[in-house]
């Protein structure tokens, strides 16, 4: 975020916006300023001017009193279209770029905004409108006396140098509320995404420490910075009350001293209110304003655009002397293998013996400790792709979206909606769909899950058919479907013919022998780890 950018985001907007603030800038000053007539027809005891004046004033103050809301309204406005900008940016960002933490994304998009809304965006009006005010209450009081200037210039020096004592404190105390905030959206999407089992299990007692510990972490966080703000609000107020009071002293003496009338000093005062409350508005501004660099520059590393790198497709892979290695330094060795474009391979093994690992591993989320994956054509065995790799990917946990179940499978694409009933039938969807009065229109509640685990995994399925992926991994993606239906659903997908012969690796588990003789090679997996070395 920045002060370019903001202005920039409609500059229309921007220019109503700097107008109505001069025009409330202009007006309080005017309305301050002529009540200097009213005081001066009370001490010559003439009521008509007093009462004359005192309308003139009503009707500036009047005016001042619309001209504030309206120009909030459209400020307002113009920061909720820059945060608009901001967020669009960001989610490019995370979309062209690697998989990032829910959480991560959450905090950026949510949190991170509203604190450079309220710490960046309004501090900035406030200058501005701070700035115009105390620029006409300068100008009224030079006409009145030199000296008034020259105080004002000497105690807003020394107000606007308080805000620095606490500058760099406030900085880091706001940069850790942001840290601690990630880490409470982290600790919630972590433990309450296991709810249920924990339900299960009856293990409340641990739910609540981890999410004490959290909470209680970002609570203190806050506290922190809290106390650095309200000690820099203490600072700038006291230095703020001072100056007024020694504008009033000097207001005072010099009419005694006849250089100035009584209406002079009474408004004085005023525009020693106005400018140094001005001050003190703008130092507690700046202060907030500093506070947000850290986070600015993460904001700006964000939006930076990046480049969507088309991946290649890849029809088959070669695994050669493959090894992953865990954080804890446990080690897992795989067999060499090599799957041909349009192979149908089943993948097999004990539960620890790395079957999910290697899914990983073939998905370039978890880079191999030794050995090389090489991706080919079709084709063209053994020539590697270089540049992205294209894998389509099924997880045990099928990701559905609060769409139709017809745009679910289609991705929202609407040039393949004609292939949709297809690809229904072929995964056993048109049973399910036939009991739901709006069929492939059902919205997908994720919510109150109005899908069953195996109705999602169907969809999943019909998705990855209608797309013509050509190297599918598919993790499990008939566990929650009946037998009867998995067989159906495991013949279809052997037989696919599609532009071009599908290729698929599939982990399952309780296939029968039967079931597991339709694949056309079977690589299993034994418990080949190795324990970190103590």
């Amino acid at each position: 975020m920045s002060i370019k950018g903001l202005l920039k985001t409609n500059i229309p907007q921007t220019i109503l916006v700097l107008f109505l603030y001069l025009i409330y800038a202009i007006a309080g000053t005017l309305g301050t300023y002529l009540f200097k007539y009213s005081l001066n027809a009370i001490t010559a005891k003439n009521l008509n001017s007093f009462i004359f004046w005192e309308i003139i004033t009503m009707v500036t103050e009047l005016a001042t009193a619309l001209l504030l809301p309206l120009a909030t309204v459209a400020f307002t406005r113009q920061i909720q279209d820059y945060l608009h900008q901001i967020r669009k940016d960001i989610m490019h960002h995370y979309y062209n770029g690697d998989d990032e933490k829910i959480s991560t994304m959450q905090n950026d998009l949510t949190n991170n905004l509203k604190i450079l809304s309220t710490d960046f965006a309004t501090p900035l009006i406030t200058i501005f409108s701070g700035l115009l005010s105390i620029t006409f209450s300068i100008g009224i009081l030079f006409r009145m006396s030199w000296i008034l200037i020259l105080t004002t210039a000497v105690l807003a020096v020394i107000t606007l140098s308080l805000p620095k004592l606490l500058e760099k404190k406030m900085s880091q105390a706001n940069a850790t509320v942001n840290q601690k905030n990630e880490r409470l959206l982290n600790t919630i999407a972590h433990w309450l995404g296991g709810l249920q089992e924990l339900r299960r299990y009856n293990a409340f007692a641990r739910l609540n420490k981890k999410l004490k510990e959290a909470s209680g972490e970002y609570v203190e966080s806050n506290k922190k910075n809290m106390l650095y703000r309200s000690w820099s609000e203490i600072i700038n107020g006291l230095g703020n009350s001072v100056a007024q009071l020694g504008m009033v002293l000097i207001s005072g003496i010099l009419f005694f001293n006849h250089t100035i009338s009584f209406g002079d000093f009474g408004v004085a005062a005023s525009f020693a209110f106005i400018i140094f409350e001005g001050i003190w508005n703008i130092t507690d501004s700046l202060t907030r304003i500093k506070s947000t660099k850290i986070l600015r520059e993460e904001t700006t590393k964000l939006r930076q655009a990046r480049t969507l790198e088309i991946p290649t497709s890849a029809f088959g892979v070669i695994a050669t002397n493959l090894v992953a290695k865990y954080d804890n330094g446990e080690t897992i060795t795989y067999p060499d293998f090599t799957i041909k474009p349009g192979q149908k391979v089943l993948l097999t093994g004990d539960s620890g013996t790395g079957k999910s690992t290697l899914f990983k591993l073939l998905l370039n989320k978890l880079t191999p400790a030794n050995g090389q994956i090489i991706y080919f054509y079709l084709y063209k065995n053994g020539n590697p792709i270089k540049s992205p790799v294209q894998v389509g990917n099924l997880p045990q946990d099928p990701i559905v979206f609060p769409a139709s179940i017809k745009d679910n499978i289609t991705m929202f694409d609407s040039k393949i909606q004609e292939n949709v009933q297809t690809a229904v039938n072929k995964v056993q969807l048109t049973n399910d769909l036939a009991k739901m009065p709006a069929g492939l229109e059902t919205q997908v509640d994720l919510k109150n899950e109005n899908l069953s685990g195996g109705q999602r995994q169907k969809v999943v399925l019909a998705r990855s058919l209608i797309h013509d992926q050509p190297f599918v991994l598919m993790d499990e993606v008939t566990s929650a479907i009946d037998q009867t239906a998995t067989e159906k659903i495991l013949d279809n997908l052997l037989k696919t013919k599609l532009k071009t012969k599908q290729t698929i690796l599939m982990i399952a588990h309780n296939f029968t022998p039967e079931m597991r003789a339709k694949f056309d090679q079977e690589i299993k997996l034994t418990a080949v780890r190795k324990e970190a070395a103590e």
